[in-house]
Parts: C-alpha cells; sequence; structure tokens
C-alpha cells in the first residue's frame, strides 16, 4: 500500500513539475513549460534576452494553485530562430498561436517583466476577455525613452547596440533592435480600465515616475515600490507570489 501511495506521489509530482517539450508552431519550434492545475493559468513573460530560467522557482510555488505556462520566444534561450520582425504584434500572435494549439485557454493572468510589460499589456489590449489581471514586474516604461531628447536617444542607441554586439550571440540582437520601434504600439491600448493592475517598481533604476503613467486612469490597479534591482523578483520571490496569487483570486 505505501509502496502505491509513493508510486502516485511520484507520479503527480512529475505531472505539476516536469511537462517541459518542445513544440513547432507556424514552423517555429519553441520550448514551453507546463505546470500546476487550476481554473486559472499564470503566463510567465519574460524580460529581453531572457529565457524561462529567469524566474527561478517562482514557477513551481504558483503551480500549487493555478496552472503555469512558461515559455521562451523564437530566437531566445532553446526556441527556434523567428521567420518574422521582432515587432510586438507578431510576439504576440506566436504566442496566441502557441496557446491555441495546445490548448492552453482562459482565463490568464499575465506576469510581465521588464519588455515582458508591453507584451502582456498589447495582448490585454488584443485579448481583453482572456485576461483577468496583469503583474508588471519593473516593466518598460515607453515614457521614459520618449521623455529623452534626439541626442540622448541616439546614445542610448548606440550604446545598447554596442552592449548587444559584445555580450550576446546574433539571433539576441532582434529583439534589442526592435526595443525602440516597439514602443509605437504601446499606444492607444483597448485594455479595459477596470482589469486588476499590480504594478511593482524597483528603485534601482528608479523609474517609478515613468512607471506610474502606464496605469494611469485604471480603476483597479495598484502601485508598489520595493527595494531591489530591475530584477526584484528573483530578490522578493515571496511578494511576487503573493501579488500573483491575488490576482488569480480575484474574479
Amino acid at each position: 500500500m505505501r509502496k502505491a501511495i509513493l508510486f502516485f506521489l511520484i507520479l503527480f509530482s512529475c505531472k505539476i513539475y516536469s511537462q517541459e517539450k518542445y513544440v513547432t508552431v507556424d514552423g517555429v519550434k519553441h520550448r514551453i513549460k507546463l505546470l500546476g492545475t487550476g481554473e486559472v493559468t499564470v503566463i510567465f513573460e519574460n524580460g529581453m534576452s531572457d529565457s524561462i530560467e529567469a524566474w527561478s522557482a517562482i514557477p513551481d510555488s504558483v503551480a500549487k494553485f493555478a496552472n503555469v505556462f512558461l515559455y521562451d520566444r523564437a530566437d531566445i534561450g532553446k526556441s527556434g530562430l523567428s521567420h518574422q520582425e521582432r515587432t510586438i504584434p507578431n510576439m504576440v500572435t506566436e504566442l496566441k498561436n502557441i496557446l491555441k494549439q495546445e490548448k492552453i485557454n482562459p482565463p490568464y493572468v499575465f506576469v510581465g517583466h521588464s519588455m515582458g510589460g508591453f507584451i502582456g499589456r498589447y495582448f490585454a489590449s488584443e485579448y481583453p476577455k482572456d485576461v483577468i489581471g496583469l503583474l508588471l514586474l519593473d516593466p518598460s516604461a515607453e515614457n521614459f525613452w520618449e521623455s529623452m531628447s534626439k541626442k540622448e536617444l541616439n546614445e542610448y542607441i548606440e550604446g545598447g547596440t554596442e552592449w548587444y554586439r559584445t555580450k550576446f550571440e546574433p539571433q539576441y540582437w532582434k529583439e534589442w533592435d526592435q526595443f525602440i520601434p516597439n514602443m509605437v504600439y504601446m499606444k492607444d491600448l483597448n485594455i479595459p480600465s477596470d482589469l486588476p493592475i499590480i504594478l511593482v517598481s524597483a528603485t534601482e533604476p528608479h523609474w517609478y515616475k515613468y512607471q506610474k503613467k502606464i496605469i494611469k486612469g485604471f480603476t483597479n490597479a495598484k502601485h508598489y515600490k520595493l527595494e531591489g534591482s530591475h530584477y526584484v523578483h528573483r530578490e522578493k520571490p515571496e511578494l511576487t507570489i503573493h501579488y500573483i496569487k491575488k490576482l488569480v483570486n480575484t474574479n
């Protein structure tokens, strides 16, 4: 009897924690990972050039109260090379097609770090009935770059381009090269004004005053400032999980 129970627990553990696989959508191989059970699926959207490893053990904890979906975008981590430009609409379409093919149905809570906030916000605008909450972790705030002078912006782009060219393999350059142009897609989004949103700002870099504009006009949004770096979720994993759980339990 004890052996049977142990065998069941092993199978259950594998079901929750070991569903990593590769799926081909629109001719591109994507690495995805599925965990947990529940009525709500939490989608983790990585920051620029990050793979799913950037979330450490956070998804494992979230899997105790929700479905969890992680993936490497095309050109990133262990996924294949993209066939299209790395525009926000293209990346959102690719994500939507993966979810559809794998029958990972809404409702969704989006957890977006840095540039992943662009993707989460755009997805919520395109598919407002599918998304029940957004957790934006030190998200890219387009008005920060819009506040720069032309000279400042050019210097920023030149510095970033040099850094990417020396630190990353060529396929990783694509998201960076499209980063500034992608900000045009953040204008006039049709996100429901009552969508529950939790926005977390790190103290380093200090983007708080720019990030707070992201939730201007939203009636069900909270904004928190946490001591820490841009990867604030790694430094405050318990709080990150708490915020996710709040959004999962909102409806």
